[in-house]
């Protein structure tokens, strides 16, 4: 009985886009792989799919800006900082806003440092948010479609053999920064 539920919950598209939106927050690529792909095969409609994608991401950005905004409170991380060095930093952020948040988005790893640091030297929220979320938006939407015109391209060619690959690959992507790590150690 409590199984059935849960399958039922499973197959329904507003439990599988709340899952997109909180996969977001654990790993980006992943949810949007697994967005596409789930789009692909019909388990949710694209239009839903992308939106509860977008979502996430966004809801993830501002975070990062919102713990920045968080710390620039503590008068220790002022202190570590120096006021001589916030405001250079902010400065330098001033000049070079949009390309500094459109890069973020883009370059992989720097999208913590950049948009806390785009909270902490109190950018203004508005310029920030609308910035982000365009680049959030092209990023997502254009990985988002590549991954379902490859998809379906797979999909087709596997047949059956299609979960088997995915469940290697979902298992590949949370054992690989294991593996990393164990290395480096």
């Amino acid at each position: 009985m409590i199984s059935d539920a849960f399958f039922a919950l499973g197959m329904s598209p507003l439990a599988i886009a709340l899952g997109i939106v909180a996969v977001t927050f654990v790993l980006e690529d992943a949810a949007t792989i697994g967005a596409a792909l789930l789009a692909t095969t019909g388990a949710i409609s694209t239009p839903l799919a992308l939106a509860a994608l977008v979502t996430g991401i966004f809801a993830g950005d501002l975070g990062l800006y919102g713990l920045g905004r968080a710390a620039r409170t503590q008068a220790w991380a002022r202190a570590h900082i120096g006021e001589a060095r916030i405001a250079q930093g902010r400065r330098w952020l001033d000049q070079r806003l949009v390309p500094a948040l459109v890069a973020a988005r883009f370059i992989p790893g720097s999208r913590l440092p950049t948009y806390a640091a785009s909270g902490f030297l109190a950018v203004p929220f508005a310029r920030f948010a609308a910035i982000t979320a365009g680049a959030g938006v092209v990023w997502s939407g254009a990985v988002f479609a590549i991954v379902m015109a490859f998809g379906a391209m797979a999909f087709a060619a596997l047949g059956p053999w299609k979960w088997l690959l995915g469940a290697a690959l979902v298992g590949a992507l949370f054992a690989l920064p294991r593996l990393v790590r164990s290395r480096d150690a």
